[in-house]
């Protein structure tokens, strides 16, 4: 006889005496609003303060990855890329077109807009956010960085 902590092999036939496949249930209303309701903070804390922001919006160990440009990590990295781009682009928004909830997992279509940058200077962009606990764990963003400032 061989035990293992999921299974248990007798004479050549396995019994299973746990399943460690974690079934995820079925989002509620409520957390497809509360969803929604953490992209609205995210994108309203964006326009007026990226710091809060970072501390509302984002879990500590955040992972940010702006896609072709790495991997942006925790709160203390990720404060610092948005200084550095508010200090290149202080009159910059963002703007949400439409929000898409799958599990726990938003898909944001968006819109970052610059002023001094032409009056209809804009960058569309994909987030993908993935929320824990009520806070972003990570941000998957798609878009055409090198058009972005401080990126």
């Amino acid at each position: 006889m061989v035990q293992s902590p999921d299974a248990l092999i007798v004479s050549g036939r396995l019994l299973l005496l746990q399943c460690s496949l974690a079934i995820r249930k079925p989002l509620t209303m409520s957390d497809t609003h509360a969803l929604l309701a953490l992209v609205d903070q995210w994108r309203d804390a964006y326009n007026d303060d990226p710091a809060r922001m970072v501390r509302d919006c984002y879990a500590p160990d955040c992972k940010v990855y702006p896609m072709g440009k790495g991997v942006i990590d925790g709160h203390a990295g990720l404060l610092h890329v948005e200084e550095v781009v508010l200090h290149q682009a202080p009159r910059r928004t963002m703007s949400v077109e439409r929000r898409h909830v799958s599990g726990n997992v938003v898909c944001v279509e968006a819109v970052l807009h610059d002023p001094d940058q032409g009056a209809d200077w804009t960058l569309p962009f994909i987030a993908v956010l993935t929320v824990e606990n009520g806070r972003i764990a990570i941000d998957r963003s798609y878009a055409d960085w090198s058009r972005w400032p401080g990126l």
